[in-house]
């Protein structure tokens, strides 16, 4: 008999071989959720409603430095993403350069947000401007409304932060430049409308990202898998029978996107990103597993310590099930 569990992840190409059932895992019985990431890290943060699910990658590192054991990761990252697009910046700041941060008013939706957490990391590392050298407003991203952390973190007093009014936006405050930059995950309503005010950071974006994984080798990890401890506890079996899975329907996913024919996507010139991406991140540039991953899982450790999300320098693999530390996709694929 099988076991039954409720999986809830969003629909990607990776993961739709599992959500149709054309690859089960073995010896589980999957509920499959479609849910927005958003509204599903917030319930799965406060009330681990699904048995297995898609997790920020920033959230489940803070619960475990705190104390807080609800929840067991699998090395399986279902998104992943440059960041340098969403760097935006007011016109009339006079930000030529993302030095000129230093010492000003960036806004943010949420600090703890696994994108905001590599963007300061760039900005960090990268340019020289760590985050307690400027202040940090958080609040609604587009238009206004009530702000709220998916999870209460406390960060240090070294970091200067405030709340903005919920009759605000943020992107109304760089707009009106009243903060001279916003970091986020796509561009704001100002950008979107062509009204000369804000502007991207890093207009050339692609090439700046390029450089920067030939450099340092990091495609940035936004969101894992995470089963509820209870359930693990009763089985650890089931580690290792989805992270299979789970591979396998991103083989499964990679096979039709490379399909020669009728295209799977509506982009044009799809075969030749592929060639590209190929070129650049190898062939497997969503590899999941902590071996192929742990200069990036490290990497991501350090900046959250650094940025008073962590009180402390975790083990990277205190952060997923024991039975996983050690597989590949090769190996998983092959079993």
């Amino acid at each position: 008999m099988k076991l039954s569990l409720t999986l809830a992840c969003n629909v990607y190409d990776r993961t739709f071989a599992l959500l149709t059932g054309a690859v089960a895992p073995e010896g589980i019985d999957l509920n499959v959720v479609v849910l927005e990431p958003g509204e599903l890290f917030r319930r799965q943060a406060r009330h681990a409603e699904f048995d297995v699910a898609e997790f920020s990658v920033s959230t489940h590192t803070i619960l475990q430095a705190q104390g807080d054991r609800r929840l067991v990761g699998l090395p399986v990252f279902l998104s992943r993403r440059f960041r340098h697009s969403d760097f935006y910046v007011s016109t009339a700041a006079g930000i030529r350069a993302p030095h000129d941060l230093l010492g000003k008013r960036i806004g943010v939706m949420e600090y703890q947000a696994t994108a905001m957490v590599w963007q300061r990391g760039v900005l960090h590392h990268e340019y020289g401007v760590p985050a307690d050298q400027v202040e940090w407003l958080f609040g609604a991203y587009d238009r206004p409304g009530t702000f709220e952390e998916r999870i209460p973190i406390t960060l240090p007093e070294r970091f200067r932060t405030r709340v903005i009014p919920s009759s605000e936006s943020l992107d109304g405050l760089l707009a009106r430049g009243e903060i001279e930059a916003l970091i986020g995950t796509h561009p704001p309503r100002s950008v979107r409308a062509g009204t000369g005010a804000v502007a991207r950071l890093f207009p050339n974006y692609q090439e700046v990202e390029v450089e920067y994984y030939r450099r340092t080798g990091i495609f940035p990890l936004m969101h894992m898998v995470v089963m509820k401890r209870e359930v693990y506890e009763r089985a650890p079996w089931i580690a290792m029978s989805l992270y299979k899975a789970f591979v396998q329907a991103k083989q499964v996913g990679y096979e039709r996107l490379r399909e020669v024919g009728p295209s799977v996507s509506m982009l044009p010139w799809l075969h030749q990103h592929l060639e590209e991406a190929d070129a650049l991140l190898g062939p497997n540039p969503y590899a999941y597993g902590l071996q192929a991953n742990r200069p990036v899982v490290e990497a991501f450790v350090q900046y959250s310590h650094e940025q008073g999300l962590i009180d402390r320098p975790l083990a990277v693999e205190d952060l997923f099930a024991a039975e996983t530390l050690d597989t590949a996709d090769a190996e998983a694929a092959t079993h």
